[in-house]
């Protein structure tokens, strides 16, 4: 399906798919996908710091089973094999044009480690930084943000703003994305201002990112790929600065989603 966006006396918020159909903007299967995700993920990302064990199994299968696996089963029973091979061509085509998804790769690492350099957090640029940056990337992006993008942009979001705007839907995807989140905010947390902090660091830079990503699911055609990519280039720009600094990420992924919604934007 093809979405043009428009905005009526100029209001941003008021964006909305104009092709949407009357089941783009059924509140029932948010509601079931929510009903699913959120009790898995809270469950899988409890476990590894109950179990003291490595999070990567329980974050994979967080993704698959509490994501993938409802937006698929879901946009099956709402479209058939057609919509799911729509969701899944979209979370492997790249950006059109082409040029989005290699902007999309580089503009968070660039923009955060120059203005972290500005304030003396940045990390040197070796050659075992950018190895370590690039295959922390590449296993990320292959292995979990796009498939969990194809389920939260293909299929949460893109309900989402059909049913209540650009701005609002988008929100609305941050919220639960945060959500789904909370257990982390609780790893390492040795107090309640340390959950506190977790818990605000995880909706500002969810609701930001969704932003951003409202914006570019336009701008790249429709390139879940493209937004996948935007997502490890995300998590990974973490490792271009001392840590102390990660509000400096946290801030630029913020303002650049504040940023892209003020922007007009007629692509289909």
């Amino acid at each position: 399906m093809t979405a043009t966006y428009h905005s009526p006396r100029g209001a941003t918020s008021q964006l909305r798919p104009l092709s949407a159909g009357p089941d783009d903007r059924s509140l029932r299967p948010l509601l079931v996908f929510a009903a699913v995700a959120l009790p898995v993920g809270w469950l899988l990302l409890s476990l590894y710091q109950i179990l003291d064990l490595p999070q990567e199994l329980f974050v994979l299968g967080a993704t698959f089973l509490g994501l993938v696996t409802p937006a698929l089963a879901l946009t099956y029973r709402q479209r058939g094999r057609a919509g799911v091979y729509a969701l899944l061509k979209d979370a492997v085509r790249p950006s059109r044009p082409l040029w989005w998804t290699p902007l999309a790769v580089l503009v968070l690492p660039v923009l955060v480690w120059g203005t972290a350099s500005l304030f003396g957090g940045a990390q040197p640029l070796t050659a075992s930084l950018l190895i370590e940056a690039g295959v922390l990337f590449v296993s990320a992006a292959l292995i979990i943000n796009i498939w969990e993008e194809m389920a939260w942009t293909g299929f949460v979001q893109r309900r989402a703003m059909a049913r209540w705007g650009l701005l609002i839907g988008s929100v609305v995807t941050g919220l639960l994305f945060a959500a789904i989140h909370l257990p982390l905010a609780f790893d390492g947390a040795s107090g309640a201002g340390d959950v506190g902090l977790g818990v605000a660091v995880l909706l500002g830079t969810g609701i930001g990112l969704r932003l951003l990503i409202a914006r570019l699911d336009v701008w790249s055609g429709r390139s879940l790929l493209t937004i996948g990519l935007l997502h490890a280039s995300f998590n990974t720009t973490a490792v271009f600065i001392d840590p102390a600094y990660d509000w400096i990420r946290l801030g630029v992924t913020i303002l650049l989603g504040v940023l892209a919604v003020t922007v007009p934007s007629r692509r289909t």
